[in-house]
């Protein structure tokens, strides 16, 4: 496996009048991990526009295993169950790109 296409992702569905909390929440987390889990090189939330309670997260890693690393960590543990207060479900995923196209990499 190509390791640098490992990403993070999660699909957040916010219990509803508690967005704002929960992106403070998971901003603060996200920065923790950008400053101090090796591999983790940067990270994403989405919003959709019709449900806004609806996110999605995702982040490169350097590899498999820093990214199976911060999920063991106590910081990640104190974190993820503050978001799962926040959340009615949460749908954490480990991935890996398969496609990734662009103006440059289009045939031509």
């Amino acid at each position: 496996m190509d390791e640098k296409s490992i990403y993070s992702a999660g699909i957040w569905s916010v219990k509803a009048g508690r967005e704002e909390e929960f992106l403070k929440t998971w901003t603060d987390f996200a920065n923790w991990t950008i400053k101090n889990q090796k591999g983790s090189r940067s990270v994403i939330m989405l919003q959709n526009l019709e449900q806004k309670n609806l996110f999605m997260s995702f982040g490169p890693w350097d590899n498999l295993e820093s990214l199976q690393e911060w999920r063991q960590r106590p910081e990640f543990q104190t974190a993820f169950t503050k978001l799962k207060e926040l959340c009615d479900e949460i749908k954490p995923n480990t991935m890996r790109s398969v496609a990734n196209i662009s103006p440059e990499t289009i045939e031509k």
